[in-house]
């Protein structure tokens, strides 16, 4: 003969422990609190305005950008004119200034970008509206 015993289970399955539900909760508010803070860290420019402007595809360009005071940047990492000479010869290089910017040091940068032999410069500015 068989005996079974029915006996009543310890755990009861009547609560759902949220603590790990609010662990990753936490985690993500976090996550995306910081990866929303550096989205676009960029300079604040007040680029001039062309008539002739023109929307152009540019594959993984080189970004410098001169603001009002004269600080250049290099894709967004702060820079100094010597460090544009080693931006790689077949690299397109986007070229942003504002418009209040001093023109001697867009006129450096240029120059640099001669010197070096980099050949592919856009100077980027607004489309502008009447």
């Amino acid at each position: 003969m068989i005996r079974i015993n029915h006996k009543p289970k310890e755990e009861d399955f009547t609560s759902i422990e949220i603590t790990p539900l609010v662990d990753v909760v936490f985690l993500l508010l976090i996550f995306f609190l910081l990866t929303t803070s550096y989205i676009n860290p960029s300079m604040e420019l007040a680029l001039p305005e062309a008539r002739t402007a023109q929307l152009e595809d540019h594959v993984n360009p080189y970004t410098i950008e001169v603001d009002a005071h004269g600080s250049i940047t290099i894709n967004r990492e702060p820079a100094r004119l010597e460090d544009i000479e080693e931006i790689p010869l077949e690299s397109e290089v986007l070229l942003m200034e504002d418009k209040t910017g001093p023109y001697g040091v867009f006129v450096e940068i240029l120059d640099t970008l001669r010197k070096t032999g980099i050949e592919k410069v856009s100077i980027i500015t607004d489309e502008k509206t009447d």
